[in-house]
């Protein structure tokens, strides 16, 4: 999408102090456990929204391409990062025996430019807010691949202080499990739209393997969680088990 540079300079700035101003939103979905788990925490991926589109001023999810096309992305993983750390300081205050969610967050493309989004990061995990797997980065089994030396280098940064890292979009394929193998990713997320149901055993047990807990998106019905279930898949998400709510 391409804008006047005038026009695109005051919507960035516009962002920008909203970012600043805090007036983005933060909400969850939750993945739901279809297998018993070690950790009894909830897990929750992170959604963001600005307040203008909540007012029904500008379209749901127009900002990314703004922020993308003005190089602004890694600031708003910060501010997402930070306002986590804010959510589970404010909760922790409330009840200190709070079993505090785990939080999976997307991770821009952008954000792998930023050499000091780890120590970010660390800052936040080191204070025992984020720590012991409370915060996690989602980032595409595309992006992975195109960006392995970033992503690596901050892999080996963060996860001594138990951040986690998901891959998303696995095809389901021997060649890119392969090509994953060294990311040693803690979740691997497929989503059920491209899933062929009599594979998914297989994948299942492949990831297991590579021991990355496995993750189906998009579950919309009964059926599809239910085969599931019976494949031994890890979690599930979708609209047909949870909506997407305020944090």
């Amino acid at each position: 999408m391409h804008r006047d540079p005038e026009v695109q300079k005051d919507i960035s700035n516009r962002l920008m102090s909203a970012l600043q101003a805090d007036e983005f939103l933060l909400y969850a979905q939750a993945i739901v456990p279809l297998v018993p788990q070690t950790d009894d925490r909830a897990l929750n991926e992170i959604f963001i929204r600005f307040k203008e589109e909540d007012e029904r001023l500008l379209p749901p999810g127009s900002f990314f391409s703004v922020l993308e096309e003005a190089g602004m992305l890694p600031f708003l993983d910060r501010w997402v990062v930070n306002r986590l750390a804010r959510f589970v300081r404010a909760g922790l205050k409330v009840d200190n025996l709070w079993n505090v969610p785990r939080f999976i967050v997307n991770l821009s493309n952008q954000t792998f430019a930023d050499e000091h989004f780890g120590e970010y990061v660390l800052k936040y995990a080191d204070n025992s807010y984020l720590s012991v797997g409370t915060l996690g980065f989602d980032i595409s089994c595309e992006s992975a691949m195109a960006n392995r030396e970033r992503l690596l280098a901050l892999m080996e940064q963060v996860r001594p202080h138990d951040c986690t890292f998901t891959l998303a979009g696995f095809d389901g394929s021997l060649a890119m499990l392969e090509k994953l193998k060294e990311f040693q990713p803690e979740f691997i997320k497929i989503s059920a739209i491209d899933l062929d149901p009599s594979k998914v055993p297989e994948i299942n047990r492949r990831c297991h393997e590579l021991g990355a807990q496995t993750i189906v998106e998009h579950v919309e019905n009964d059926r599809v969680l239910e085969h599931l279930r019976r494949c031994k898949i890890d979690f599930a998400q979708g609209f047909g088990l949870a909506k997407v709510e305020p944090l």
